[in-house]
């Protein structure tokens, strides 16, 4: 079963995680431009897409994460929500700029706020607005991921309402549902239909700690026996892409010989 796996490009270190790209068979996911510092600096952004097209790769297969800092979509505050849609915007413009198949973003959910106001809330606009989002950019997949969601019922209410949506999709992050009040496994079964990019990388069970693989707490083996059981099933559509989410090219290669034992 093959997989296609990313990494997060240094771009500080841009020939190295070139080499790194060539060296594993890998794809790039950009992690720079959901930070502030980046995205409101015009003259920053332009600098680093050409930076990243310079380099000769196809960019094709590559992801990017979204603006997600802040970003509510969903809020009662009409200035904070027209905002959040003006940065989300502008990471499609970004992502088409670099040629990458998918942008990532989160749901931006208070964690276990359970009023039914805010949830509903939060469903309708998420729906509505995706939906225009991704008639508007037709090229580029989007992927929702789930961040400190404490289950995964909205996450995949939200998929299974855009349903009809070609390049809509979920991205699990692993990681995150197993620090969530439910077993992985359980997101894992539920969000399958919708599943088609990941986040993983190891923690203790308890925080968020983008450590490699195998330095925690987290049962990859039971990671790759549900991801092989789904997909031989055809509860997955397809086998989604993966990125190894760490902090740093040493990380990556640290993680890549656990991540490729998983699926011999």
């Amino acid at each position: 079963m093959k997989v296609e796996v990313s990494f997060i490009p240094e771009y500080e270190r841009l020939q190295e995680s070139v080499a790194i790209a060539q060296k594993y068979h890998a794809h790039f996911e950009y992690n720079d431009f959901y930070l502030p510092s980046v995205y409101t600096d015009e003259e920053e952004v332009d600098r680093r897409i050409k930076a990243y097209l310079s380099c000769g790769r196809d960019t094709g297969m590559d992801t990017m994460h979204g603006v997600f800092l802040d970003m509510t979509v969903h809020s009662s505050d009409p200035n904070i929500a027209a905002y959040s849609k003006k940065r989300i915007r502008q990471s499609l413009e970004i992502g088409r700029r670099l040629g990458v198949k998918g942008i990532v973003f989160h749901t931006g959910l208070i964690a276990g706020f359970k009023e039914q106001s805010y949830v509903s809330n939060w469903l309708s606009v998420n729906v509505d607005f995706f939906q225009k989002i991704c008639m508007e950019y037709p090229d580029l997949n989007v992927y929702m991921e789930n961040m400190f969601d404490r289950d995964e019922e909205l996450l995949y209410q939200l998929a299974e309402r855009m349903k009809d949506v070609p390049n809509f999709g979920i991205c699990l992050d692993y990681a995150h549902a197993a620090i969530s009040d439910v077993a992985p496994s359980r997101w894992f079964e539920r969000c399958a239909p919708y599943i088609r990019h990941m986040h993983i990388n190891d923690n203790d069970l308890v925080n968020d700690l983008h450590l490699p693989l195998g330095s925690g707490k987290i049962d990859w083996q039971e990671f790759s026996k549900e991801l092989k059981r789904l997909y031989e099933n055809g509860e997955l559509k397809e086998l989604p892409s993966i990125l190894l989410e760490l902090k740093s090219l040493e990380a990556f290669e640290e993680s890549i010989a656990v991540f490729y034992k998983l699926f011999e």
